[in-house]
């Protein structure tokens, strides 16, 4: 006996946004909420919470928020089910098999330690490092690594580029021609 229901109430018009069922501080976190609810607390900046009913068995809570959803209407809540389908993590688990989940649960949930903890990494960034040394350019996780004399060659060549220089025939300005539609789809470009 140690569920209940709550609902969440809009800031901005005080209309009824979510019904869920919890235990514990679930009805005050944002944890775990969909991008609709997350949308209307961020324009509403915030929310209220108010408890429907406490101390009942799970069971019971599960049919609580059915109905409350259903009496309310989907189309008016930011729920993404009709309700009765949230509870227990271990429901329909036999024992090996919770157990099972236990053990391939992430670092973050059971406080396991990484593999590379502790351990000495391999030489790969180094190996990296060297290449773009001699190179003048490598790609490290996305990000483009450049030597300064690789940058130094791309501007001076960016210095002798020659452009060719076109004139607008709608409003008789000259403009580089790879710019020319951009220029007359703009406000800048007015018709003689």
């Amino acid at each position: 006996m140690e569920y209940y229901v709550y609902k969440h109430i809009r800031l901005k018009d005080g209309s009824i946004f979510y019904i869920g069922k919890g235990k514990g501080d679930r009805m005050y976190s944002a944890d775990k909420r969909n991008q609709y609810w997350k949308r209307i607390v961020e324009k509403d900046g915030g929310f209220t919470a108010q408890l429907i009913k406490d101390n009942i068995s799970n069971e019971e809570a599960l049919e609580l928020e059915k109905s409350i959803i259903n009496e309310i209407g989907m189309e008016n809540l930011t729920n993404m089910t009709e309700g009765g389908n949230g509870g227990d993590t271990r429901k329909g688990f036999t024992q090996n098999e919770y157990d099972e989940w236990i053990r391939n649960k992430s670092e973050a949930q059971t406080g396991k330690i990484g593999y590379w903890r502790g351990k000495k990494r391999n030489d790969h960034s180094n190996k990296l490092k060297e290449i773009a040394s001699k190179t003048g350019c490598y790609k490290n996780n996305g990000k483009s690594i450049r030597t300064n004399e690789w940058k130094q060659k791309q501007s001076e060549a960016a210095l002798n580029r020659v452009r060719k220089i076109v004139v607008c025939d709608k409003c008789g300005k000259q403009i580089v021609d790879t710019h020319l539609k951009r220029h007359q789809t703009s406000n800048k470009c007015i018709t003689i």
